[in-house]
């Protein structure tokens, strides 16, 4: 800075100095008028010592210096006693070392100062008190002889020098406050980063004596209390630079405080890309909120029972008819349909919160349609027959015909086949809420309530395909002539529809990357019951037209041809276990067992009644009314029991 901005600052700053010192009226300079204390009244001129009169030096720029607490006064050692020299007025600028008047050595320095309660050798011969620590010197500004006509430029504050070494006890110690001295007050703080200056005006009254500023921020002076005072921790304590993370997010401070109770955010989830699944965070495993899984089903359902639907004799020359010697079923009674069935089962949800304490989730499956045909043809079974029990009385008695049959084929009078046919699906869906209702480091717990549906449909079909090749003579009455075709149907599908409320839990354990998984539920419901029965013939005679008679075959007459329904109590419980292995945090692979029952269903195989009113038969034996209307819808009840492996994907995120 140039000679003449720093005379610029240095007049402004001794008048602002001049006037905060003009309103302290307990700071004096020294002078003669109090010998006994040593303090001048207030207002007594009074100049500079000559050592700190002389030429200013070349300007080297200011340095502005923290605010100081004053210390006490000097001791000026005289032959025989030691008197104050000075009262040194707080927030002076540090004078540099000048020569003292008198015998008195110029003052030791030490560096850093030693705090309160390490006190070096006492020198004084005044009182019980030790060297005060002593600064550095440094350069103040320059004070104007009497009579000059402006002030001299303000001289620069340097830099205080490096610190020496300590080579012994201070010569110049602290001077000891008198009872009689006014008590020192702390002038008000200046701003952060501007100059304490505590002067006047020189042209009006000279400076007094300046005091050593300490260079130490106000926080880190000595305080004169009797406190300890802190000493800064240990090197091996301290953090090194940069032993902490900035923040991410551009602000100052340490990262915020996360409670136990806390769980990161899905903006935290998303980045994190691989981990040790092994040093789980506890909470919930990899910690996603939405899910999809899909599994592969191998599951066993029993086929639906069916009475005896055809039977065969060794011996021709027999009807056939159960109870006969040699006679055989060729179909019933037993279940009917493979019990394999292959399907699939999707499963997603998701949790509302980011912590996973509660959430939705829904399920589908689906066991794929099975079906499954027989035929039993002339070629391998010469004589077929259908058995029924007919309750008509035989012409002209009072007995019944009893176990009876319609021949399918007979040797040389008819030729025919019998066919089965069955049909069946299953599928069901749930949708529930979930709460989690404990979660450990290696465990979670879950419970859930919902809405569950279960659908089977099934079916069953039993075709006769006959030809007249011969007269039936005094063994068959056959109204036809030969070449006559004949077909019958007799047709019995049943639909069951449950629907209820569920309730279950969900239990998941981990080690690791491997986990067991249990799912339990239980739904309470209705199930709607659909029994449809239908049954035709077809009469086709050589050269004439097509014959449909559509009110009944043989097992499905007039008394049970329709649709019928009804609604039964049922319970559905369910059991799944699964044992899986976390490939990735966010893909899972499992395999695992199920038990699904169901209750209160009807099957087709169980609706068939086996007594049948021939008068209800189109195209029967002219025969009265058994008084019976049979046969009839049974709604028969029977239960589901499912059961199976399944082996799935599971994808979160």
């Amino acid at each position: 800075m140039k000679r003449f901005g720093v005379k610029a600052i240095g007049l402004g700053l001794a008048l602002t100095a001049g006037s905060a010192l003009a309103a302290d009226g307990d700071w004096r300079p020294l002078g003669a008028t109090d010998p006994s204390s040593g303090v001048v009244p207030a207002g007594a001129p009074a100049l500079l010592p000559p050592a700190l009169r002389k030429a200013p030096i070349k300007d080297e720029g200011p340095i502005w210096l923290p605010a100081q607490q004053p210390v006490a006064p000097t001791i000026k050692q005289t032959s025989g006693r030691a008197e104050p020299d000075s009262v040194v007025p707080p927030f002076a600028p540090v004078p540099q070392p000048q020569p003292l008047p008198g015998n008195v050595a110029p003052r030791q320095t030490k560096w850093p100062p030693e705090p309160p309660g390490m006190i070096g050798p006492r020198t004084s011969g005044i009182g019980d008190v030790g060297p005060a620590p002593a600064l550095p010197p440094i350069q103040v500004p320059d004070v104007p002889q009497p009579g000059a006509s402006e002030p001299p430029p303000m001289r620069a504050v340097t830099q205080p020098p490096a610190p020496q070494p300590d080579s012994g006890a201070p010569a110049n110690p602290l001077p000891v406050p008198r009872a009689s001295d006014p008590p020192t007050m702390r002038p008000p703080q200046p701003p952060f980063n501007q100059p304490s200056w505590n002067g006047v005006d020189p042209q009006a009254t000279p400076l007094p004596t300046p005091r050593p500023v300490d260079p130490r921020p106000v926080w880190q002076e000595d305080p004169p209390s009797p406190f300890p005072v802190l000493q800064p921790a240990p090197a091996e304590l301290m953090y090194p630079a940069g032993a902490f993370e900035t923040s991410k997010n551009g602000t100052f401070g340490s990262q915020p405080i996360r409670l136990s109770r806390d769980y990161p955010p899905l903006s935290e989830l998303a980045g994190r890309h691989s981990r040790d699944l092994s040093l789980d965070d506890g909470a919930n495993g990899p910690m996603n909120r939405y899910f999809v899984r899909g599994e592969y089903l191998l599951w066993w359902m029993p086929g639906f029972a069916t009475p005896v639907l055809g039977t065969t004799n060794a011996n021709t020359a027999l009807n056939g008819y159960l109870g006969e010697p040699g006679t055989t079923s060729l179909l019933g009674p037993g279940a009917f349909l493979d019990s394999t069935r292959s399907g699939f089962r999707i499963r997603a949800g998701a949790w509302l919160d980011e912590s996973q304490s509660c959430g939705i989730d829904g399920g589908f499956f689906f066991l794929g349609n099975k079906s499954d045909s027989v035929t039993f043809s002339p070629d391998r079974f010469p004589l077929i027959t259908r058995p029924v029990f007919v309750p008509n009385l035989v012409p002209g008695t009072n007995q019944a015909l009893g176990e009876n049959g319609e021949a399918v084929a007979v040797p040389g009078i008819l030729r025919g086949s019998l066919g089965v046919q069955a049909d069946s699906q299953l599928w069901g869906a749930d949708v529930n809420a979930r709460w989690c209702w404990k979660n450990t480091c290696d465990s979670r717990s879950e419970m859930f309530a919902g809405y569950r549906h279960l659908n089977l449909r099934e079916s069953l079909a039993i075709t006769e395909n006959i030809t007249v090749i011969g007269s039936g003579g005094n063994r068959l009455v056959i109204p036809d002539p030969i070449g006559t075709q004949i077909v019958v149907q007799d047709r019995f599908a049943t639909r069951n529809q449950f629907h209820g409320a569920q309730v279950g839990a969900v239990y998941d354990r981990r080690w690791g990357r491997w986990d067991l998984e249990a799912r339990g539920s239980v739904a309470l419901g209705a199930t709607h019951q659909i029994l449809e029965i239908s049954g035709f013939q077809t009469r086709q005679q050589p050269g004439g037209p097509q014959a449909v008679f559509n009110n009944g075959g043989l097992l499905a007459a007039g008394t049970n041809i329709g649709k019928f329904s009804r609604d039964r109590f049922s319970v559905a419980p369910e059991l799944t276990l699964n044992l899986g292995y976390s490939v990735t945090p966010n893909f899972r692979v499992f395999a695992g067992y199920n038990f699904l029952y169901w209750s209160n269903v009807i099957r087709p195989g169980d609706q068939i009644d086996h007594v049948v009113d021939l008068t209800f038969v189109p195209n029967a034996l002219p025969l009265g009314f058994s008084g019976q209307y049979r046969p009839r819808p049974l709604f028969k009840q029977s239960d589901l029991a499912i059961n199976g492996v399944q082996f799935g994907l599971e994808l979160k995120w």
